[in-house]
């Protein structure tokens, strides 16, 4: 069956995404997928292990009010429009976007119902994805970075913070930096760290 996947001093260096930029408005929010009815034994298809997990509670209510502060948001976006929540079959989800028409922005998923955590998007995604790439661990959590086209504009970041749980965190560069010829796989990482710090902060 076929199935859809989906320290803010590292941020400094994110007019990476950013402000003062001029294009068109854009947004990113992670690619919803089918959580599996009969999941496997966990990890499987190739996911690593998480060794450490986080308790469930840091992944509990909304990433609007929890994956980033008001003034990383400031410090990636410029001036941030307000989170517009949503629901998906993986769980609660934010985006936010740039006001500086830069084409930047953000979404955070908490993936809390498929019990499958980073094997989802290694079951899902890893087959189909344009760009695959398994990052070295943020903070000794395992994590992958793929995106759906070539274009190094935009890209998921997946972190598993138990081997049921992840979140996922899709990044779209504003213009001056897709001008600067950065990579969002380089960017997602750091931002993908400073929701790790603050949700590790609720344990």
């Amino acid at each position: 069956m076929n199935r859809r996947g989906t320290a803010i001093a590292a941020i400094a260096a994110c007019g990476l995404l950013l402000a003062g930029c001029t294009g068109e408005h854009g947004s990113a929010s992670p690619a919803p997928s089918t959580p599996d009815s009969t999941a496997a034994a966990l990890p499987h298809d190739g996911a690593p292990k998480v060794d450490t997990p986080l308790p469930s509670k840091v992944l509990d209510g909304s990433p609007c009010e929890t994956a980033l502060t008001p003034d990383q948001l400031t410090g990636l976006l410029g001036e941030p429009t307000q989170g517009k929540a949503s629901d998906d079959t993986l769980g609660s989800a934010c985006n936010w976007s740039s006001n500086s028409g830069s084409g930047a922005s953000i979404a955070v998923n908490y993936q809390v119902k498929s019990d499958q955590g980073l094997s989802l998007a290694y079951q899902n995604v890893q087959p189909t994805a344009a760009r695959w790439k398994p990052l070295d661990p943020i903070q000794g959590f395992p994590a992958v970075a793929y995106a759906t086209s070539n274009d190094k504009r935009a890209c998921v970041i997946v972190v598993g913070v138990s081997d049921q749980l992840a979140y996922s965190m899709a990044l779209t560069l504003g213009d001056k930096a897709t001008s600067e010829g950065k990579d969002s796989f380089d960017v997602g990482p750091q931002v993908a760290d400073t929701v790790l710090t603050n949700l590790k902060a609720r344990a």
